[in-house]
């Protein structure tokens, strides 16, 4: 996908974003029209994810790309930005697949922050389902990312996600207060 048509496309799902080099040359989209920012080139990056074709004649698989999207109505929009920029050197840094359910540990270092690990996930933040799109070959769409305190982090390491998702619901715990205990 071509620069112009990713930035197209982030813009008609979150509207308008100014867009900023977060320093060597990964640009982050900040909304200014809802609390989010997100990755504008991450899916230049191949993590080797893959799915079969769209029909079951197709002998060719898609890749599956994304782009990286931080929504927390709790943190300023740097703050946001930084946490998106932060994920995206992390799983470079380490060659690690951006996939739903991947820990991102010691993403955050502010000690003014009771957040400070990172969780991705398929998008909880859209009404109408994971946005995405799909080109020749190439599918690419939108992971969220969301921090945890070091207690969540603890719980999804030990007892696994699907305990911490229980406990974050049944707490009704709102992952966009980067202040929560």
């Amino acid at each position: 996908m071509e620069p112009e048509e990713r930035l197209a496309w982030l813009t008609s799902v979150l509207g308008p974003l100014d867009v900023a080099d977060a320093g060597g040359g990964f640009l982050i989209g900040v909304s200014t029209d809802v609390p989010a920012a997100v990755s504008v080139g991450f899916s230049d990056v191949d993590s080797g994810l893959m799915v079969d074709g769209p029909d079951a004649d197709s002998e060719q698989p898609t890749d599956v790309r994304c782009e990286i999207i931080c929504a927390a109505s709790g943190a300023s929009p740097e703050q946001r930005a930084i946490a998106v920029a932060r994920a995206w050197h992390a799983l470079v840094d380490t060659k690690t697949p951006a996939q739903p359910e991947t820990l991102l540990p010691g993403l955050v270092d502010d000690p003014a922050l009771a957040i400070h690990h990172g969780l991705l996930r398929e998008p909880q933040i859209f009404e109408r389902g994971t946005p995405m799109i799909t080109e020749p070959g190439q599918m690419t769409l939108l992971l969220e990312l969301v921090l945890l305190t070091d207690e969540e982090y603890s719980i999804a390491t030990e007892q696994g996600l699907d305990v911490l998702e229980r406990r974050l619901r049944r707490r009704s715990t709102d992952l966009g207060d980067w202040n929560r205990d």
